[in-house]
Protein backbone atom coordinates (compact mmCIF):
# COMPACT_ATOMS: atom_id res chain seq x y z
CA UNK A 1 0.00 0.00 0.00
CA UNK A 2 2.60 2.78 1.03
CA UNK A 3 5.03 1.99 -2.22
CA UNK A 4 6.75 4.44 -3.50
CA UNK A 5 3.83 5.03 -6.70
CA UNK A 6 1.78 5.80 -3.30
CA UNK A 7 4.06 8.16 -1.98
CA UNK A 8 4.35 10.12 -5.68
CA UNK A 9 0.84 10.21 -5.84
CA UNK A 10 0.67 11.86 -2.01
CA UNK A 11 3.59 14.26 -2.90
CA UNK A 12 2.07 15.18 -6.26
CA UNK A 13 -1.82 15.92 -4.62
CA UNK A 14 -0.41 17.76 -2.06
CA UNK A 15 2.34 19.73 -4.52
CA UNK A 16 -0.43 20.90 -6.90
CA UNK A 17 -1.96 24.67 -6.32
CA UNK A 18 -4.21 24.87 -3.66
CA UNK A 19 -6.10 27.03 -1.08
CA UNK A 20 -3.44 25.95 1.96
CA UNK A 21 -0.58 26.33 -0.76
CA UNK A 22 -1.84 30.03 -1.79
CA UNK A 23 -2.00 30.95 1.94
CA UNK A 24 1.25 29.59 2.29
CA UNK A 25 2.58 31.76 -0.67
CA UNK A 26 1.34 34.86 0.76
CA UNK A 27 2.33 34.53 3.76
CA UNK A 28 6.27 33.86 2.81
CA UNK A 29 5.75 37.46 0.69
CA UNK A 30 4.59 39.20 3.82
CA UNK A 31 6.90 37.95 6.53
CA UNK A 32 9.53 35.29 7.85
CA UNK A 33 7.69 33.56 10.34
CA UNK A 34 7.40 30.39 7.91
CA UNK A 35 7.45 27.72 10.96
CA UNK A 36 4.63 29.21 12.26
CA UNK A 37 2.76 28.56 8.75
CA UNK A 38 4.18 25.19 8.34
CA UNK A 39 3.11 24.09 12.08
CA UNK A 40 -0.51 25.58 11.46
CA UNK A 41 -0.35 23.60 7.67
CA UNK A 42 0.54 20.54 9.52
CA UNK A 43 -2.06 20.46 12.20
CA UNK A 44 -4.51 21.50 10.05
CA UNK A 45 -4.18 18.66 7.85
CA UNK A 46 -3.53 16.17 11.04
CA UNK A 47 -6.77 17.12 12.15
CA UNK A 48 -8.67 16.97 9.24
CA UNK A 49 -6.92 13.36 8.39
CA UNK A 50 -7.37 12.36 12.40
CA UNK A 51 -11.33 13.00 11.57
CA UNK A 52 -11.51 11.30 8.37
CA UNK A 53 -9.46 8.27 9.10
CA UNK A 54 -11.78 8.19 12.38
CA UNK A 55 -14.90 8.87 11.06
CA UNK A 56 -14.63 7.53 7.11
CA UNK A 57 -16.71 4.03 7.74
CA UNK A 58 -19.78 5.92 9.23
CA UNK A 59 -19.97 9.06 6.97
CA UNK A 60 -23.13 9.09 4.78
CA UNK A 61 -22.52 10.44 1.58
CA UNK A 62 -24.53 13.80 2.37
CA UNK A 63 -21.69 14.99 5.34
CA UNK A 64 -19.63 14.85 3.13
CA UNK A 65 -21.93 17.48 0.28
CA UNK A 66 -22.15 19.49 3.66
CA UNK A 67 -18.44 19.64 4.40
CA UNK A 68 -17.59 20.67 0.74
CA UNK A 69 -20.08 23.53 1.26
CA UNK A 70 -18.75 24.95 4.14
CA UNK A 71 -14.94 24.97 2.40
CA UNK A 72 -16.55 26.61 -0.43
CA UNK A 73 -18.40 29.29 2.26
CA UNK A 74 -14.64 29.39 4.02
CA UNK A 75 -12.39 29.75 0.46
CA UNK A 76 -15.10 32.50 -0.64
CA UNK A 77 -15.09 34.61 2.69
CA UNK A 78 -10.99 34.38 3.16
CA UNK A 79 -10.52 35.14 -0.53
CA UNK A 80 -12.95 37.80 -1.07
CA UNK A 81 -11.17 39.26 2.14
CA UNK A 82 -7.18 39.21 0.50
CA UNK A 83 -9.01 41.03 -2.40
CA UNK A 84 -10.57 43.50 -0.74
CA UNK A 85 -10.52 47.25 -1.49
CA UNK A 86 -8.75 47.64 2.20
CA UNK A 87 -6.77 44.71 2.82
CA UNK A 88 -7.37 42.65 5.83
CA UNK A 89 -4.91 43.18 9.03
CA UNK A 90 -4.07 39.96 10.05
CA UNK A 91 -1.64 39.35 12.83
CA UNK A 92 0.78 36.97 12.18
CA UNK A 93 -1.52 34.43 14.82
CA UNK A 94 -4.41 35.26 12.20
CA UNK A 95 -2.01 34.11 9.58
CA UNK A 96 -1.27 30.81 11.36
CA UNK A 97 -5.39 30.53 11.89
CA UNK A 98 -6.49 30.56 8.63
CA UNK A 99 -3.73 28.20 6.96
CA UNK A 100 -5.11 25.85 10.41
CA UNK A 101 -8.63 26.45 9.15
CA UNK A 102 -7.96 26.33 5.40
CA UNK A 103 -6.08 23.49 5.80
CA UNK A 104 -8.47 21.93 7.65
CA UNK A 105 -11.64 21.75 5.32
CA UNK A 106 -8.75 21.29 2.17
CA UNK A 107 -10.61 18.94 0.34
CA UNK A 108 -7.10 17.09 -0.27
CA UNK A 109 -7.04 16.13 2.98
CA UNK A 110 -10.40 13.73 2.40
CA UNK A 111 -9.08 12.96 -1.11
CA UNK A 112 -6.11 11.57 0.41
CA UNK A 113 -8.02 9.73 3.31
CA UNK A 114 -11.03 8.09 1.56
CA UNK A 115 -9.78 7.80 -2.14
CA UNK A 116 -6.28 7.06 -1.77
CA UNK A 117 -5.90 4.98 1.49
CA UNK A 118 -8.07 1.83 0.87
CA UNK A 119 -10.79 1.17 3.23
CA UNK A 120 -10.64 -1.60 5.18
CA UNK A 121 -7.06 -0.38 6.03
CA UNK A 122 -6.22 -1.34 9.80
CA UNK A 123 -5.28 0.88 12.36
CA UNK A 124 -1.28 0.28 11.81
CA UNK A 125 -1.51 1.38 8.03
CA UNK A 126 -3.61 4.38 9.39
CA UNK A 127 -1.27 5.30 11.52
CA UNK A 128 1.70 5.34 8.94
CA UNK A 129 -0.66 6.66 6.48
CA UNK A 130 -1.41 10.11 8.84
CA UNK A 131 2.60 9.92 9.11
CA UNK A 132 3.69 10.39 5.81
CA UNK A 133 0.58 12.58 5.25
CA UNK A 134 1.94 15.20 7.47
CA UNK A 135 5.27 14.88 6.54
CA UNK A 136 4.44 15.12 2.64
CA UNK A 137 2.45 18.46 3.73
CA UNK A 138 5.55 19.71 5.48
CA UNK A 139 7.71 19.10 2.38
CA UNK A 140 4.91 20.41 0.09
CA UNK A 141 4.53 23.77 2.40
CA UNK A 142 8.02 24.21 2.27
CA UNK A 143 8.14 24.35 -1.35
CA UNK A 144 5.34 27.29 -1.47
CA UNK A 145 7.08 29.48 1.11
CA UNK A 146 9.83 29.40 -0.84
CA UNK A 147 8.39 30.42 -3.63
CA UNK A 148 6.60 32.82 -2.01
CA UNK A 149 9.91 34.15 -0.49
CA UNK A 150 11.55 34.65 -4.45
CA UNK A 151 8.38 36.12 -5.64
CA UNK A 152 8.27 40.00 -5.73
CA UNK A 153 5.57 42.63 -5.77
CA UNK A 154 4.96 42.66 -2.05
CA UNK A 155 2.14 41.83 0.42
CA UNK A 156 -0.37 43.63 -1.67
CA UNK A 157 -0.03 41.64 -4.84
CA UNK A 158 0.53 38.34 -2.37
CA UNK A 159 -2.85 39.07 -1.24
CA UNK A 160 -4.71 39.34 -4.49
CA UNK A 161 -2.93 36.54 -6.05
CA UNK A 162 -3.87 34.16 -3.12
CA UNK A 163 -7.59 35.21 -2.51
CA UNK A 164 -7.91 34.84 -6.53
CA UNK A 165 -6.85 31.59 -6.28
CA UNK A 166 -9.07 30.88 -3.15
CA UNK A 167 -12.46 31.54 -4.98
CA UNK A 168 -11.29 29.78 -8.27
CA UNK A 169 -10.86 26.96 -5.35
CA UNK A 170 -14.51 27.66 -4.11
CA UNK A 171 -15.94 27.55 -7.43
CA UNK A 172 -14.33 24.25 -8.30
CA UNK A 173 -15.08 22.86 -5.05
CA UNK A 174 -18.94 24.43 -5.89
CA UNK A 175 -19.16 22.75 -9.54
CA UNK A 176 -20.12 19.44 -8.22
CA UNK A 177 -22.71 20.59 -5.98
CA UNK A 178 -24.22 22.32 -8.51
CA UNK A 179 -24.69 19.01 -10.96
CA UNK A 180 -25.98 17.41 -8.19
CA UNK A 181 -28.74 20.42 -7.01
CA UNK A 182 -29.72 20.43 -10.92
CA UNK A 183 -30.70 16.75 -10.73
Amino acid sequence: MLNSLFILEAFLLFAAPGPTNALLMAGAVKREKATKLLVAQACGYGIAAGFWFFSRRLMPLDAIQILRLVAVGWLSVLGLRLMGRNPMKISERGDGLSVLTTTALNPKAFIYCLAMVPMGAGPGVLWISWIVLVGITAATGSLWILLGKRLLGGRRIADRVAGAALLGFALLLLRPLLAVAAL
